[in-house]
């Protein structure tokens, strides 16, 4: 059986991609992966895509400072790839 904190961020999660998805992105989410990413979205018309590390609201800023810097280096383009026949 889930514990709670993992429901808790499931809820979280599907929360946001509903919302995504409601604003007419597309999003998923990458359950249980144990990645640094929880939620993919992304925005066609603005070519981008956002990576996100759903966290508990209440998280030391001292900790979400550090995950901050951790991933900061972190960037991307969106390409779409047709194959060349």
């Amino acid at each position: 059986m889930p514990n709670y904190n993992y429901l808790k961020g499931v809820r979280k999660e599907r929360k946001l991609v509903n919302d995504a998805r409601a604003q007419g992105f597309l999003a998923f989410r990458s359950a249980g992966s144990h990645s640094p990413i929880d939620v993919v979205i992304i925005d066609p018309e603005h070519e981008t895509i956002k990576l996100v590390q759903c966290k508990p609201d209440d998280m030391p800023e001292q900790e979400k400072y550090k995950l901050k810097c951790k991933y900061a280096d972190l960037t991307g383009l969106f390409v779409v790839h047709f194959e060349v026949e």
